[in-house]
């Protein structure tokens, strides 16, 4: 009978088994030789004993094997009740080597899991670092996610469809870079990779296809980040002649299957709503991490009437106070939140271009610091600081300063999700919220000109409309955003729809009419043609998969994935290319 390394239990004792595997662990006792037999499926310990070890004597470490042999029960001091098959090891009958192999430049050891090889060794040798336990783990739980998406939009009546992944280049409308790719049969042409399937999708909902899904791969170009990767997936998908409310609700049961499928966990839905004023005033950023409280005040009236010298100059230079409490109490031993942590704190908020960061704590219900000279400074406010933040006996409050609002802000957002997950006193696993509300424009901080919040394709709210023209600043968007743990894994909107109104967002951008023309004129035609209210969103699947299995790193999900300057050590690319080649092939030319 032919099995996997990982299937056989105790119930198996005295079947004739095969097995293919790698050699993981080699253990020569003289008499015996004990391999552990790994597969994708699991381990299992064979012995090789009598006049077959001396053929398995030229086994070496992650050698491919086929061992035909009887399942036996293993002896009592001798079961392993960590590995699922310790219980029976396998006695060899007969050993075939179907494929040797070097030594690995790295142990595949899950016992080792602390103390593994640096990233561009195990990316390098990524097909070696895919066989550790964990990793396969990962790759199976990531094909779960998926296939149950896929499921779900199935029985919803979705069609699978594929858009193309060579497109035009449309890098005057969407501003940031797209990765381009040199057409041969046309010299001096390029196609583009596709940042998202938008513009594709819109159209088939305007060739009435109303229930599109896809996963997506998608391409952005953008300087190397923590956790970003130049190619990455998406669940895409658009619908025809519904409003957010019916796509929000589609995401959220959507959500609901996959923790159940693949977790085995109910989650409570409707998710919580937020507006994105709300979010930016009270948690700094547009994705706040709810597992927890811990809201931003605005304290600068009271930092300007207090005594602390270093506030009132931020303040007098236009600049701004926050302040965020926190339920740490200093008063026990062994606190999570300490003296020494606070100062490494002070160092982070510099490392985030703050201007300041100080810190007190409540003792007594009164204020306290260390030197107390700076509690001191805020005595004659005192009241009306621990009013405002309800801050009480064993709280610390910290308060930072800026004369940038963005600046200060995201640098709050990021020092309280900081020590909220420090301190792990969490309300809820899984914290899920709904964003909207956005702005549909933002100024650029350098120029100063007016560009999408999110992207061009979003259709205003029928409430802010009017001000398109005389105040665009203050049109809102009809996008929304799906939080999980402070982390984004969704976000979509509802499409403009009118060709003219897609224009005049385009014209507001400050594009030309020939600008519009080259990039997008294709898709203005079809809006053209009769285009149906329709929205959608994308799922970013590898943060989605990573964040549902508690795990920070999306590269652990994805099987080929780029270091963190976006090079791949497996194949050395990206790499140079002949430049005869570059020149008959595409009439292009490098200059030094």
């Amino acid at each position: 009978m032919e099995t996997n390394c990982g299937a056989l239990r105790e119930k198996d004792a005295g079947k004739e088994i095969s097995l293919n595997g790698w050699c993981r662990y080699i253990r020569d006792h003289g008499g015996k030789l004990f391999v552990d037999l790994a597969d994708r499926y699991g381990i299992i310990q064979v012995v090789f004993e009598g006049p077959i070890k001396g053929a398995a004597d030229q086994l070496g470490r992650e050698y491919v094997v086929n061992v035909v042999g009887r399942v036996r029960k293993r002896e009592s001091d001798a079961i392993n009740n960590g590995m699922p098959t310790g219980m029976v090891e396998v006695e060899a009958k007969s050993l075939k080597i179907i494929g040797k192999s070097k030594v690995p430049p790295f142990e595949i050891v899950e016992e080792k899991e602390g103390f593994l090889p640096s990233e561009d060794l195990r990316l390098k040798y990524r097909y070696l670092d895919l066989r550790r336990r964990k990793m396969i783990a990962n790759i199976e739980f990531r094909d779960n996610v998926t296939k149950s998406i896929r499921k779900f939009f199935w029985d919803e009546g979705f069609l699978e469809l594929e858009t193309p992944n060579l497109v035009r280049d449309t890098h005057d409308v969407s501003g940031s870079r797209t990765l381009l790719i040199p057409s041969r049969t046309n010299k001096g042409k390029f196609f583009a990779l596709p940042q998202s399937p938008q513009i594709y999708k819109q159209l088939c909902m305007v060739s009435g296809l109303d229930k599109y899904f896809q996963v997506a791969r998608v391409f952005r170009d953008e300087d190397p980040r923590e956790d970003r990767q130049l190619e990455f997936t998406q669940i895409d998908f658009e619908v025809s002649f519904k409003d957010e409310k019916y796509i929000q609700d589609l995401i959220e049961r959507l959500v609901r299957q996959v923790f159940k499928e693949t977790l085995n966990q109910d989650i409570k839905t409707p998710f919580e709503r937020m507006d994105y004023k709300v979010a930016i005033a009270e948690y700094g950023n547009d994705k706040p991490d709810l597992r927890f409280g811990y809201k931003i005040f605005d304290m600068t009236e009271e930092s300007a009437k207090s005594n602390y010298n270093i506030l009132k100059r931020v303040i007098e230079n236009k600049g701004g106070v926050k302040a965020i409490a926190f339920r740490a109490d200093f008063s026990k031993d062994g606190s999570s939140i300490d003296k020494n942590y606070m100062l490494s704190l002070v160092e982070t908020a510099k490392n985030l271009g703050l201007k300041g960061l100080t810190w007190l704590y409540v003792k007594d219900s009164k204020l306290n610091s260390s030197p107390e000279s700076i509690s001191d400074a805020f005595k004659n406010v005192e009241k009306e600081i621990l009013v405002k933040t309800k801050a009480g006996d064993g709280d610390v409050i910290i308060i930072g300063a800026d004369t940038s609002e963005n600046v200060l802000l995201a640098a709050m957002s990021k020092l309280r999700r900081a020590v909220g997950i420090k301190i792990g006193k969490f309300k809820t696993q899984h914290a899920f919220l709904w964003v909207d509300r956005f702005p549909l424009y933002e100024k650029d901080e350098v120029t100063g000109a007016l560009q999408p919040a999110h992207n061009p394709f979003v259709s205003p709210t029928e409430d802010t409309v009017h001000f398109m023209e005389s105040d665009p600043e203050k049109v809102l968007g009809k996008r929304y955003d799906l939080v999980l743990n402070g982390i984004e894994i969704a976000g979509g909107s509802i499409r403009i729809n009118d060709p003219e109104l897609q224009m005049k967002v385009f014209r507001r951008m400050g594009l030309s009419e020939d600008e519009i023309q080259n990039s997008l004129g294709f898709m203005i035609e079809g809006l053209s043609y009769g285009a149906p209210i329709h929205g959608g969103a994308a799922i970013g699947l590898d943060r989605f998969v990573a964040t549902l299995a508690g795990q920070d790193d999306i590269k652990d999900f994805i099987l080929f994935p780029r270091n963190r300057r976006f090079d791949s050590p497996l194949d050395n690319s990206p790499s140079p290319v002949e430049q005869n080649r570059l020149k008959n092939d595409y009439n292009l030319r490098i200059e030094k």
